[in-house]
């Protein structure tokens, strides 16, 4: 009994000291400016080391890690760069912060057997690096320019004076949405290399859409003053835009889309355009001829009309009601084709003449005239004098020889092998009265200083057309 008792007491003895020791290594560890035992950071064992040797050692690991190369493949195509290039910010401090927080959170009783027990999840700690999508787009836009290899869409050309159809070929595209998930989900796990996604770009206009086309079912032609090489060359260059484009049975074409921007870094070139009814020089001038070609095509064809509009005013190169003007962002011209198979447009410049033809199946072609009604014309109802200080003294000038208003309507009549025929109302257009505007010098007394552009009419300043 007396042996038992003091066993009893030794190994009392001992736990009390053993709890006394644990109490007071806690005690000193939470006095102190270490960290815990057992702490890992990254891979790093930061445990006993000084809250500023271990920012140190989470700094050194962050500058090395934002160093480090990052490769990103897509078929042939490789890009190397630096993680820094898609990391905003590598958060160490918070790391550090929950480091130094290890065995100084929570009750005594967590807190000293975290301090005691080397082990535990607690103890192994990442560090956050956030990443930006948008520095991670930025880089993946520059690999898709290098991987990219567009469709191309079957198409008309003209060889040797005969209409042949060009085959359509697939193109590759990189994923851009996918492939921005796949690079910040590499670095998150940690890898330098990713395998960016690609897929097949397939053509809209397949040599198959296009077997059926063999016969013209149209053509229409305009004449232009190859003298004015701003305006003809602005009128080549939609024409080689539109040339060969074929519509497939039931789908839409539209010319904006199809000719794009007038701008000058596309190659178009200033010219006189309408603006408000008046002629002004404008980038893009002359492409309206184009597009008013190709609407007398599209009529004597039998395609469905969606969209056009008349100009400000009558125009030379085609009789009124049979323009159709355009204005890149606000006025397009657009038709649908209605046949039974596709339907491939060819256009020629040469001379002084422009020529659309539009090319489909031997079975959609329609025997179909286009007539006019009577004209009214409205009169020049007034003369503007405006200001013009670069005239010579006591001059004057005409500046708009201004034009008689009409009111038309156009027809189109679609004749049977039968004999019978149906006509049909395209349009009734009115052309407003242009004002004859005269420019005088300085010494005329009291002169109307009137801007023409400014000058009322029934047009709407949306009436920029090309």
């Amino acid at each position: 009994m007396r042996k038992a008792r003091w066993l009893l007491g030794g190994v009392g003895i001992v736990i009390g000291l053993s709890l006394t020791a644990a109490v007071w290594t806690t005690l000193s560890f939470g006095n102190s400016n270490r960290i815990c035992r057992g702490v890992i950071i990254e891979g790093m064992n930061v445990g006993g080391l000084t809250e500023g040797q271990c920012r140190d050692a989470a700094s050194a690991w962050a500058t090395k890690q934002a160093g480090k190369r990052i490769v990103l493949t897509a078929l042939d195509t490789r890009w190397t760069g630096a993680l820094s290039d898609f990391v905003a910010r590598v958060d160490w401090p918070k790391a550090v912060d929950e480091a130094y927080a290890v065995g100084r959170q929570g009750n005594f009783i967590s807190r000293m057997i975290c301090v005691l027990v080397r082990n535990g999840p607690t103890k192994r700690i990442s560090i956050p690096i956030a990443i930006d999508p948008s520095f991670v787009q930025k880089t993946i836009h520059k690999v898709a320019k290098a991987v990219n290899r567009p469709h191309t869409d079957a198409c008309l050309r003209d060889v040797d004076g005969k209409m042949e159809i060009k085959q359509d070929a697939s193109g590759i595209k990189l994923d851009e949405k996918s492939a921005v998930k796949t690079v910040i989900n590499t670095i998150k796990a940690n890898k330098m290399v990713a395998s960016l996604p690609v897929y097949e770009d397939k053509p809209d206009v397949t040599t198959q859409d296009a077997s059926g086309i063999d016969t013209l079912l149209a053509r229409y032609a305009t004449l232009f003053n190859p003298g004015k090489r701003n305006r003809t060359h602005n009128l080549t260059l939609a024409a080689k835009a539109i040339n060969g484009v074929i519509v497939p049975s039931g789908l839409e074409f539209s010319y904006n889309t199809i000719v794009g921007p007038r701008i000058e870094t596309r190659g178009f070139r200033e010219a006189p355009i309408f603006v408000n009814g008046k002629l002004e020089p404008g980038v893009g001038g002359g492409i309206c001829q184009v597009s008013s070609t190709l609407y007398n095509t599209v009529l004597l064809t039998g395609l469905e009309v969606i969209e056009r509009y008349p100009h400000s005013r009558t125009v030379p190169y085609v009789t009124a009601g049979r323009d159709a003007t355009v204005a890149y962002g606000s006025r397009d011209f657009r038709f649908k084709n209605p046949m039974s198979g596709a339907v491939g447009i060819l256009t020629h410049v040469s001379g002084a003449r422009l020529t659309v033809d539009i090319y489909g199946s031997a079975s959609d072609k329609k025997n179909i005239s286009i007539f006019t009604g009577p004209v009214s014309h409205t009169p020049v109802s007034a003369t503007l004098t405006v200001f013009d200080p670069t005239l010579p003294a006591g001059t004057r000038k005409i500046v708009d020889k201004g034009s008689r208003g009409a009111r038309v309507t156009v027809y189109r009549r679609i004749n049977s092998p039968d004999g019978t025929s149906v006509t049909k109302t395209i349009s009734t257009d009115r052309y407003p009265a242009q004002k004859v505007i005269i420019g005088v010098g300085p010494d005329i007394k009291r002169p109307v200083a009137t801007n023409p552009s400014a000058t009322s009419d029934s047009d709407t300043p949306a009436a920029r057309t090309d």
